[in-house]
C-alpha cells in the first residue's frame, strides 16, 4: 500500500536561489499580456521545487482546471500501472478484451488491433465521437473508416484513448479514476479530480480531466525522478523510461517541428533531443537543456552541445560515471 504524501510540492524564496531571473520571468509575463495570451496559469519547477507560480484572477492554484490532452498522460500511466499488474499487455487484442464488438463480418484490421496500438496513437482508425447522438463511443470507434493498417502508421486521434480508457476498465473492474486513485492520485497528493465520462459512464481517456496546475507539475516530476515522489516509488521505473522514450515516427502527420520529432505512449518527442534522447516528461535519460530526463546525454561518447550537464551527479564538465561522457560548462541561467 502507498503511504499517502505531502500533498503540495516544496516553494524557493526566491527564483535566483536556482538560478532563475525574475527579471527574465517577468519580461516574460509582459511580453505574454502584450499578446493578448489567455493565460492562466504558469508554474517553472527547478531541481524539484516551484521556484515561479502565477494565477490569472479569479483562478488559483486550489481551482482545478480542464486539462484536455494532458489527459492522456494520466491514461498512460493507468495503462502502465495495467501492465505492471499483467491486466494486460501491450499486444493483448481489442476482440480478446471485447469479444462482443466482435463484427459479423470478419474484419482484419480490427483482429490485430492491440490496446498498444491505441495508446501508441498507431491504431489505424479515424473516428471521433464529438458531435455525435450515439451512446455507445465505442462502436462508434470501430463503425469509423481505416485510415491504415494498425501499427503501420501514426495518427493523433483522441478517440483511441477513450477505448483505452474502456480496455483498462473493464481489466480491472473498475473505472480508471477508481484505479488510479490509490495508485497514484493518493500518493501524489492529487485529489481525486473530475473526469468526463461517456453516455455509458467510461472516462473520455483522451480528454475532459479536471486538475490543479500543481497536479500536472507533480506527474512530471514523478516521471522525471524514474517514477519517484519524495523518495517513494510511485509509477513503475521501467514504465516512466518506455513511456517517455521514442516509440513511433510521427513525421507524416505533423508540420511544427516539435509535433514531428516522435512519439512515446502518449509523449511527444522534442525536436533537440528526437535522437537519441527521451521525451519532455523525462526518464532516465536526456538532454537537460529540452528538460528531457537524469542525465544529459544518451550516446555514452560525444557531450551533447545543449547540456548544461548532468542532473544525477550534478557535474557541470569533466566526466560522469552514470552517463560516461564529457560535458561542457553552460551557464544555468540569465541576467
Amino acid at each position: 500500500m502507498k503511504k499517502i504524501l505531502e500533498k503540495q510540492l516544496e516553494r524557493v524564496e526566491t527564483p535566483e536561489s536556482v538560478g532563475i531571473s525574475s527579471k527574465v520571468i517577468r519580461e516574460m509575463l509582459d511580453e505574454m499580456e502584450r499578446e493578448d495570451c489567455e493565460l492562466h496559469s504558469l508554474m517553472i519547477l527547478r531541481h524539484g521545487k516551484v521556484a515561479v507560480e502565477t494565477y490569472q484572477a479569479p483562478l488559483t492554484r486550489d481551482d482545478p482546471h480542464m486539462v484536455y490532452s494532458v489527459s492522456k498522460s494520466f491514461l498512460a500511466t493507468a495503462f502502465g500501472f495495467a501492465l505492471e499488474e499483467r491486466l494486460l499487455t501491450k499486444e493483448t487484442k481489442f476482440l480478446d478484451i471485447f469479444p462482443d464488438y466482435k463484427p459479423k463480418k470478419q474484419d482484419k484490421y480490427l483482429e490485430k488491433l492491440t490496446i498498444g496500438h491505441l495508446v501508441s496513437m498507431t491504431s489505424g482508425k479515424s473516428a471521433s465521437v464529438k458531435g455525435r447522438e450515439e451512446k455507445d463511443w465505442i462502436k462508434i470507434f470501430i463503425d469509423s473508416k481505416w485510415a491504415f493498417e494498425p501499427g503501420t502508421d501514426w495518427r493523433y486521434i483522441n478517440d483511441n484513448f477513450y477505448v483505452a480508457a474502456a480496455a483498462i476498465t473493464r481489466v480491472a473492474k473498475m473505472s480508471v479514476t477508481e484505479y488510479l486513485t490509490p495508485r497514484l492520485f493518493e500518493p501524489l497528493g492529487i485529489d481525486v479530480p473530475v473526469w468526463e465520462k461517456s453516455p455509458t459512464g467510461i472516462e473520455a481517456g483522451g480528454w475532459g480531466l479536471f486538475l490543479k496546475t500543481e497536479d500536472i507539475a507533480k506527474l512530471i516530476l514523478c516521471y522525471m525522478n524514474g517514477g519517484k515522489h519524495n523518495g517513494e516509488q510511485i509509477i513503475p521505473e521501467w514504465w516512466t523510461k518506455e513511456a517517455t522514450s521514442y516509440q513511433n515516427d510521427n513525421s507524416s502527420s505533423q508540420s511544427k517541428s516539435d509535433c514531428k520529432a516522435g512519439y512515446g505512449y502518449v509523449n511527444g518527442n522534442c525536436e533537440l533531443c528526437s535522437k537519441g534522447y527521451s521525451s519532455p516528461l523525462g526518464s532516465t535519460t536526456g538532454c537537460q537543456q529540452c528538460l528531457q530526463g537524469t542525465y544529459s546525454n544518451t550516446q555514452g561518447s560525444s557531450s551533447c552541445s545543449l547540456c548544461t550537464g548532468c542532473l544525477e551527479c550534478e557535474r557541470t564538465s569533466g566526466s560522469c560515471s552514470k552517463c560516461q561522457v564529457g560535458f561542457k560548462q553552460y551557464p544555468l541561467h540569465v541576467d
